[in-house]
């Protein structure tokens, strides 16, 4: 009989604070910062500290939208230029010169 090794995709992979930092693109102090808070569990293994993938995607992406949420409540309360008013990228830059002068 042969014995043939099985690859298998784990459905939680725990990977380094490096890792996992690099793949959800943050910075490992915001990990070990969640970690401080409780929102994230830092394992030791050996002379390796992981962490599971999937919660920190999780906690990434809320990151993420909270601060576009904040980005469009900045442009909402805006003074010179109505958010609604704001439709592509020209208009944020001339916004933006227009403010610095």
């Amino acid at each position: 009989m042969r014995h043939e090794r099985r690859l298998a995709i784990v459905r939680h992979p725990s990977v380094t604070i490096e890792a996992a930092a690099e793949l959800t693109e943050v910075d490992v102090p915001t990990v070990r910062g969640w970690a401080r808070e409780g929102t994230l569990i830092i394992e030791q293994r050996g002379d390796m500290e992981v962490v599971k993938l999937d919660e920190v995607k999780a906690l990434a992406a809320r990151r993420r939208a909270t601060k576009r949420g904040v980005f469009h409540d900045r442009l909402a309360d805006s003074s010179t230029t109505p958010a609604g008013e704001v439709v592509n990228i020209a208009d944020l830059q001339g916004l933006a010169r227009e403010r610095a002068e």
